[in-house]
């Protein structure tokens, strides 16, 4: 019965999470790149400040949706029905941001950068309860969940990978095209949402501080959590500075295609996640975890000093590693971690400080460092991609000395 349930759910939801990803997935790796090239070569003449105080809008969108919107979802409306009307509001937004940037390319007078980014944090605190309305439609409604989830999420990591290969070959990255794309996914997917299973509101008043996880701080107490903690948020933080500037480094340097190039970080990503549940029970989830921030030095060291050919075929798929070995697999060592009281709010809080605190910090220094580094002759690339190598080396090096194997608590609760 459960197989035949999820023939029927399973490729609906699949759907979901394609669109999803692919919508997020044709902006994200681009826009950098066109707002920081200079105007006489095609871009819109963005400092790296500014650059990064864009990108701040999803981080902003983490913080504030909780308030917003997670009481909308807890207590009034159906999760599909909120996603299909957060989409259409989506749509217009990114629709928005394209009409601006054709506006700032032509150089129309008063085009003010201040009107893109609320647009942007608009569309941020918007896009960030999408995220987590797919996964809690899908959680709730396959018939199995712990072993059907991944493959449905899955899709989505496909889905971020096509959208890179329908900018890459499909229209020009220099261009609002990709915000048109991207809000024309919103659109569609907000059509889509209304066929979704029906997934009612559970009826919970729940506060703010409930919300974000507040109620396991007490999880701090133990030593490992605080090791993994730190090295979430660093790892987090210093993961900005690659997804503001990787697209423009390979560019720089001569690489065709840069936004289908970087996919190869997802293809590994998605090898990664296939066999990482072999290698937990192989060799313990410290390990694992640690070759995935190992993996984020080694990328960051690979383009602090080495060549761009060795940056495309090591440095790129060590993005898919890491998220994958570290990423993925913090939910199964918080959920292994905590009591059963307090799992679900410490995945929230982790969640919260990983998406929203650390990635707006990380934004923010990202943008002050490229700033520190661009000099008359250019980028000075290697005194960009230092920073995040010396931070990554702190976060497993954190790690690596406070954190324990905890034990598989699912055995006994």
């Amino acid at each position: 019965m459960n197989a035949i349930r999820f023939r029927t759910v399973g490729p609906h939801l699949a759907g979901m999470m394609f669109l999803q990803y692919f919508g997020l997935g044709a902006w994200v790796v681009s826009l950098s790149r066109y707002l920081g090239t200079s105007l006489e070569l095609g871009g819109l003449g963005f400092g790296p400040s500014d650059v990064g105080w864009v990108y701040m809008a999803l981080p902003i969108g983490a913080i504030l949706a909780p308030l917003l919107v997670g009481p909308l979802a807890d207590r009034y409306f159906a999760a599909e029905k909120l996603l299909g009307v957060m989409q259409f509001i989506m749509a217009a937004l990114l629709a928005g941001a394209g009409l601006w940037c054709e506006r700032a390319a032509a150089q129309v007078p008063g085009t003010s950068q201040t009107t893109f980014f609320v647009l942007m944090v608009a569309y941020g605190v918007v896009c960030q309860p999408t995220l987590t309305l797919t996964n809690v439609i899908a959680l709730r409604k396959l018939p199995k969940p712990t072993t059907q989830f991944s493959k449905v999420r899955l899709i989505g990591t496909f889905g971020w990978i096509v959208a890179g290969y329908a900018v890459a070959w499909g229209m020009n990255p220099m261009s609002p095209m990709p915000l048109y794309l991207a809000a024309a996914t919103a659109l569609v997917q907000g059509f889509a949402s209304f066929t979704l299973p029906h997934t009612p509101p559970r009826g919970m008043g729940r506060s703010t501080a409930e919300i974000i996880g507040l109620p396991s701080i007490r999880m701090f107490r133990d030593r490992s959590f605080v090791g993994f903690a730190i090295a979430a948020v660093i790892g987090n933080m210093m993961n900005q500075f690659y997804v503001l500037y990787a697209t423009r480094y390979l560019a720089e340097h001569g690489t065709t295609a840069p936004e289908a190039v970087l996919t190869l970080g997802q293809w590994c990503e998605i090898a990664c996640m296939a066999i990482s549940p072999w290698l937990v029970v192989r060799f313990g989830l410290k390990p694992v975890m640690l070759a995935g921030l190992l993996g984020w030095v080694l990328r960051m060291a690979i383009l602090t000093w080495g060549s761009p050919s060795w940056a495309v075929a090591i440095a790129l798929p060590m993005h898919g590693f890491s998220y994958a070995f570290f990423g993925m697999l913090a939910a199964l060592f918080v959920d292994r971690e905590a009591p059963a009281e307090l799992r679900a709010g410490a995945q929230s809080l982790v969640g919260f400080l990983s998406s929203g605190p650390s990635v707006l910090i990380g934004n923010w220094l990202a943008g002050r460092v490229g700033q520190a580094a661009t000099t008359a002759n250019g980028t000075v690339w290697s005194t960009v991609w230092l920073v995040p190598c010396v931070g990554c080396a702190i976060g497993a090096l954190v790690f690596l000395l406070m954190f324990h194997e905890p034990p598989d608590r699912q055995k006994s609760t």
